[in-house]
C-alpha cells in the first residue's frame, strides 16, 4: 500500500502521462459505423490539445516540498510531531461520496494527506484501506496492480504503471476523471502549502515557483476543454476559478500570492468532496 500512496501522490502531476501514446488507437474508432461523442472528440483536434497539455504536466513532476516529504529530506522535530494536524480531510468523508468524479478527486486528496500523516508519524492503516477502496470504486485496478508490481519504494519512475492505467482508463473514455484527480491533487497540495508557507516555501526556487503557475494553467485548460463533453466538470472548474489569478514567476511572488489566496484555497479545498 505504501507503493500505491507514492503513485497517487505523483498523480497530481503524472496520472495521465501515457495518454499521448494512444492517439492512433482512438483514430481507428473513426472507422466504426457508430461512434460515440466522446470517441469523436478523442479522434480530432481536442485529442491533440489534450496530448499537449499532458506532455506539459508530465514534464513538471511534483511540487518540490511534496517530493522532499516523500524522500525524507523534509522532517519534523519530535516536539512538532506530538501536535497532530487537524486540517487533513476527514477519512469518514469517503462514506458520503457518490459519484466517480468525487471519488476520483478523493484519490488525490487522501494520497497527499497520507504523506502529511506519515510526516507526523500518524497511523496509516485507515488511509491505506480508504485508498484501496477508492481504487476499486473508480475501477482503477490497473493503477493498484501497477503500483504493487512495478513501482519501487522511494522511486520517482512511475511510467511503467502509468502506461497501463492510462490505456485502460482511456479505453473506458474516462479522461475527464484524470483531470478531476489532477485538479484535486494540485489544490490539496496548495492547501497544505498555504497552511505553513514559511516552512514549505524554502523548498522552492524561481523555476519551481513558476511551475506552480504553469501546472495550474495546464490543468484548468484541460478541464475547460473537456466541459462541452463532460459538463459535470463545471464543479471542479468553479472550485479552481479563484486560483486562476496565480501568475507567480519567482519565489517571492508565489509566497505573496499564497498568502493573499489562503482563504480562497481553503474554501475551494473544502468543496472538493462535496
Amino acid at each position: 500500500m505504501r507503493k500505491i500512496a507514492i503513485a497517487l501522490l505523483f498523480a497530481s502531476a503524472l496520472i495521465v502521462g501515457a495518454c499521448g501514446n494512444t492517439g492512433s488507437k482512438k483514430k481507428d474508432a473513426g472507422t466504426k459505423s457508430e461512434v460515440s461523442l466522446q470517441e469523436q472528440y478523442l479522434t480530432q483536434d481536442l485529442l491533440i490539445k489534450i496530448d499537449s497539455l499532458i506532455a506539459g504536466i508530465q514534464k513538471l513532476g511534483v511540487m518540490p516540498h511534496m517530493k522532499a516529504i516523500d524522500e525524507g529530506t523534509l522532517v519534523l522535530t519530535d516536539r512538532e510531531k506530538r501536535i497532530k494536524p487537524t486540517f487533513l480531510m476527514p477519512l469518514e468523508k469517503v462514506n458520503d461520496l457518490i459519484t466517480l468524479n468525487q471519488k476520483s478527486r478523493a484519490l488525490a486528496v487522501y494520497a497527499v494527506d497520507r504523506e502529511i500523516a506519515q510526516l507526523y508519524e500518524m497511523p496509516l492503516e485507515e488511509y491505506d484501506r480508504v485508498i484501496a477502496q477508492l481504487l476499486v470504486d473508480t475501477d482503477n485496478v490497473s493503477l493498484m496492480e501497477g503500483a504493487e508490481v512495478k513501482v519501487e519504494v522511494n522511486t520517482m519512475d512511475v511510467d511503467s504503471w502509468i502506461v497501463t492505467m492510462g490505456e485502460d482508463q482511456l479505453a473506458k473514455e474516462q479522461m475527464h476523471l484524470f483531470f478531476e484527480t489532477l485538479g484535486a491533487g494540485v489544490l490539496e497540495s496548495l492547501y497544505i502549502t498555504s497552511l505553513d508557507i514559511p516552512r514549505y516555501i524554502t523548498y522552492f526556487n524561481d523555476q519551481t515557483a513558476s511551475e506552480v503557475t504553469y501546472r495550474l494553467l495546464l490543468v484548468v485548460d484541460g478541464i475547460e476543454s473537456l466541459i462541452p463533453y463532460h459538463p459535470e466538470l463545471e464543479s471542479i472548474r468553479g472550485i479552481l476559478e479563484p486560483l486562476k489569478v496565480i501568475n507567480a514567476i519567482n519565489v517571492k511572488q508565489l509566497e505573496e500570492q499564497l498568502n493573499t489566496l489562503a482563504v480562497d484555497i481553503a474554501e475551494g479545498r473544502n468543496k472538493l468532496l462535496d
